[in-house]
Formats: C-alpha cells, sequence, structure tokens
C-alpha cells in the first residue's frame, strides 16, 4: 500500500486549503490517513510545536497516509521547524494566493458569515459548502480592510521565505478554479499516491473574482489602500 507525508503550509488563510486537503483525501481513496487542521495556533509554544512535529510524522503507530496544514503566522519558531522537516524530511506544500486584496476582502467576508452561522446554529462555520448558500452582498469597514490586508501582506512575505531543504511544491490559488480536483490529483502524483477516485468540491467558492458584486462600498476600500502604505497593491482591485 501506498504511504505518504506532507505539510501544508499557507500565509494565513483564504488560500483554499481546506477545498485542497478534502480533495486530497477523497482521491486518495480507503487509505488509512490522519489529517490535522492548523493546531499550532493553539500549540503556540516553540518547543512543543516542534515535538509535536516530531512526533506526529515519526510515529510507529501513524497511519500510510498523514497530512497537516498551518498557518506561517502560528510558527513559533520557523528556523527550526524547516531544520525538522528537512531532517526528517517531510514533503512541503506552499499554498499561497497572490492577490492580497481578494485574501482580505475574503477573510472579512468570512468573519461575517462565521458570526451569522454562529447566531444561528451556535457553531461558527469558516468555509460555505457546496451545498449552502454563500454570504450575500455586505459593505466592510475599510480601516478594518487595510489591517487585514496588511496582516495578509505580511504573512505572504513571511511564507515566501520559508524555505526548508525538503521537496517543495509551490501552489497558487488559481490552480484550485476548477474546484480542487485536477490540482489534488497533481498532488496526489507528486506524493506518489494513486488516484483510487474522483474528488467533488465540498466546499464553494465564497466571494466572486468580481469583487464588486460582493462589496457594495468596493470603492471607499480602494480609496482607502490608495491613501496608504499599502497603495503598491491597488492594482489587485483591477485583477
Amino acid at each position: 500500500m501506498a504511504a505518504a507525508s506532507f505539510l501544508i503550509m499557507m500565509p494565513w488563510g483564504r488560500v483554499g486549503s481546506n477545498l485542497l486537503i478534502n480533495s486530497i483525501g477523497q482521491i486518495a481513496g480507503p487509505i488509512a490517513r490522519k489529517f490535522v487542521n492548523e493546531n499550532f495556533n493553539l500549540l503556540k509554544d516553540a518547543d512543543q510545536q516542534l515535538a509535536w512535529t516530531r512526533a506526529f510524522y515519526t510515529a510507529e503507530d501513524r497511519p500510510p497516509l498523514v497530512g497537516c496544514k498551518q498557518n506561517i503566522l502560528s510558527v513559533g519558531d520557523r528556523g527550526r521547524l524547516s531544520d525538522l522537516l528537512a531532517e526528517l524530511p517531510v514533503p512541503l506544500i506552499r499554498l499561497r494566493r497572490q492577490n492580497i486584496v481578494k485574501v482580505a476582502v475574503s477573510l472579512l467576508r468570512a468573519e461575517i458569515y462565521a458570526a451569522q452561522s454562529q447566531a444561528l446554529t451556535g457553531v461558527a462555520v469558516w468555509g460555505v459548502r457546496s451545498d449552502s448558500e454563500p454570504l450575500g452582498p455586505m459593505p466592510l469597514d475599510a480601516g478594518r480592510f487595510l489591517q487585514v490586508a496588511a496582516r495578509a501582506n505580511q504573512a505572504d512575505a513571511m511564507l515566501a521565505e520559508f524555505s526548508p531543504d525538503t521537496r517543495t511544491l509551490d501552489v497558487e490559488y488559481r490552480q484550485l478554479q476548477d474546484g480542487g480536483a485536477h490540482l489534488a490529483e497533481q498532488v496526489c502524483d507528486w506524493l506518489g499516491l494513486p488516484v483510487s477516485r474522483k474528488a467533488r468540491p465540498y466546499f464553494a467558492k465564497a466571494t466572486p473574482d468580481d469583487l464588486a458584486r460582493a462589496v457594495p462600498n468596493l470603492a471607499s476600500l480602494r480609496e482607502a489602500m490608495a491613501d496608504s502604505p499599502l497603495r503598491d497593491l491597488e492594482w489587485m482591485f483591477d485583477e
């Protein structure tokens, strides 16, 4: 039976990580697996993060397929984690989204969707399932937009610098435009896993590429960015 391990590192969020890891799981078929989702957000101590990572990827009773995803902002010591991934070694998938404007808009809309879902059901839902209605048009606060965009831009730069000496596959969000199935097949092939079955998208795109359809006050966000230290990113509104 084929065996594989991987770590998905992303800058922050809203880059399609849930879609990708779910599609990988579907394509891999009935093989036993264990996937862990951003536990570094809670496991904040750098030494504990490193100890967990070593144990997760080297445990004698680990299933044939193990993988986790983390965001670069949660990593306590990026240099030491980089060294550990090279030592073990663990294949790395760096998943990013070049358009910081769309990342920020998506993050803010995800916050609203999560708050609404929590108010309705008691559970905050951050990803829109393919059988659910996405959030409709909502105005966004310009100041909050700039804060989130700055943080997303910082995280993207940090991810670019994270380069362990291990097998690395760089993936851009736009490669997920077909619902993630084609990219997931490429990733499985890269990991040495046979394609057992086709993947069906579990998550829907929550924010349309045409941001004006989702954000009625998009012009005010653009004006705020043009008058900020992030003005060099303004072109991303037109992408």
